[in-house]
């Protein structure tokens, strides 16, 4: 995967004078860094279910009239209704 990341010219510069120095390049160097970085436990951690469901009602909030309509089953009929 390419990500593309704006950064400062002097931060830019910084990072290439010492990739040069070590004589690697900045892609490699940046993922020394991070190799040497410790992921926060939270940062990973999965929420628990009152967090879960709290998130949920959020979401849901302000929806209550919408139309459920929803029967069990649709029929191709009902998922192509507006073309063929």
């Amino acid at each position: 995967m390419s990500m593309h990341l704006e950064v400062r010219p002097e931060i830019a510069d910084k990072l290439a004078a010492l990739a040069k120095a070590r004589g690697v390049s900045v892609d490699n160097l940046l993922q020394e860094v991070l190799a040497g970085l410790e992921l926060p436990q939270d940062a990973i951690a999965e929420p628990s279910l009152e967090e879960f469901e709290r998130d949920m009602n959020a979401l849901a909030e302000g929806l209550e009239h919408l139309p459920v309509g929803y029967e069990g089953t649709y029929s191709r009929e009902d998922i192509y209704m507006d073309h063929n």
